[in-house]
């Protein structure tokens, strides 16, 4: 994903393993582009290095001829370490490019302030690396933000940032290749490599908590926009009519679905203060959720996930969606009104789209955003290659 039809031909190898997993010579020239002379020189110092493995063939085949054998990355490859940012706290998770995690750790944040982010994340960064039992190759960070430029803040509402250049901060502090996605799009981009949307294109991921997020993969890239806003969904009209978000807009996606919308509703149906955590805790839906005077609030917010859903297979008729977030509980539990809603929205003459349930955590997300930095590691090898041989 992203921009490797650009990178240099070791590089692309790289990526391509790291996505696909162990190919023969033969599939990886063919699916790069790729001469077998020009193969064979970008994979032989990527062998030499320790970064990929030959395997031997299981069997000879039956007919005649030199059996092929496949490439695959190493294991340990490399460190990778993906850093998930919330209002309060700090979740990180250390990668291989293949995906399988080496390392996690989380901590309250001690501050708010940038500065103060970027010196705990440095800190952190030596310790994972040491738990890790190697050097750390770069960083992805993710939090609720829109991002620009990879590395530059443009607004991130639960930290209070603007225009913080935290990609430049974290590089300058740690030494390390730094990338920064929103966080949505980050875990789009790890579900796109790893997990249920490999292989899957168009992919698209919703995720519903705090907020409401959109994730989407056409042609094998993460859509991010052209102001890296793309997904943005929470504040979508869905009703002429009815609660009113933080913001003001009455009946949009963050009124009826996200967890503050929710525990809102909640408090006019109970006639006291809810809280969203007393709704959906850290295994999902509380028993306070279940309660069937809240049911017509919950449906209400799994038919405005369903309203988004729908919406998404129409303009864009992925082959799957993976729906997510801290509140996927009530899309479980209110299934019945979800799928309604997206069918209303879905084309007469489509296929009903394939929808699956993902459970959350925040160490998911994080490995989110440490898949974001597996192609720059790559370029990075690249560059090295070629200032050795130079």
């Amino acid at each position: 994903m992203g921009g490797a039809a650009n990178a240099g031909p070791a590089s692309r190898v790289l990526l391509r393993l790291a996505t696909a997993g162990a190919q023969t010579r033969t599939d990886l020239a063919d699916c790069l582009g790729l001469s077998a002379p020009t193969l064979t020189r970008a994979v032989r110092p990527l062998l030499d290095g320790g970064l990929l493995i030959e395997d031997e063939p299981a069997a000879a085949p039956a007919e005649s001829g030199r059996p092929p054998r496949s490439l695959r990355l190493a294991p340990r490859a490399a460190a990778l370490l993906g850093i998930k940012l919330t209002a309060d706290h700090l979740y990180a998770q250390v990668i291989d490019p293949l995906g399988s995690s080496l390392a996690e750790a989380s901590a309250p944040l001690v501050s708010q302030d940038p500065d103060g982010v970027v010196e705990q994340i440095a800190a952190l960064a030596s310790g994972l690396g040491a738990a890790a039992g190697s050097g750390l190759s770069g960083i992805g960070l993710s939090l609720g933000a829109s991002v620009v430029q990879g590395g530059t803040i443009a607004v991130a509402p639960f930290l209070g940032w603007r225009d913080v250049p935290i990609g430049a901060r974290l590089r300058e502090a740690t030494g390390l290749d730094t990338i920064v996605s929103n966080d949505v799009r980050a875990f789009t981009h790890a579900e796109a490599w790893f997990g249920l949307g490999h292989g899957v294109d168009p992919f698209a991921l919703l995720t519903l908590g705090a907020g409401i997020g959109c994730g989407l993969v056409v042609g094998g890239r993460t859509i991010a926009g052209a102001h890296g806003a793309a997904g943005s969904v929470g504040h979508l009209p869905l009703a002429d009519s009815g609660p009113v978000c933080e913001m003001g807009h009455v009946g949009c996606a963050r009124a009826l679905a996200a967890a503050p919308g929710i525990a809102h509703q909640a408090e006019e149906v109970l006639g006291r203060a809810v809280a969203p955590e007393e709704l959906i805790g850290p295994e999902g839906l509380t028993e306070l959720a279940l309660d069937p005077r809240l049911a017509g609030v919950l449906e209400t917010a799994a038919d405005a996930a369903g309203r988004i859903v729908g919406s998404i297979v129409a303009l864009i008729d992925p082959g799957v969606v993976v729906v997510s977030g801290e509140s996927v509980g009530l899309v479980d539990a209110h299934r019945e009104a979800f799928d309604a809603a997206v069918e209303r929205a879905r084309h007469w003459a489509a296929p009903p789209p394939r929808i699956l349930t993902r459970s959350f955590s925040f160490g998911e997300w994080a490995r989110g955003a440490a898949a974001l930095a597996v192609e720059p590691w790559t370029r990075a090898v690249e560059a090295g290659l070629r200032g050795s041989s130079a």
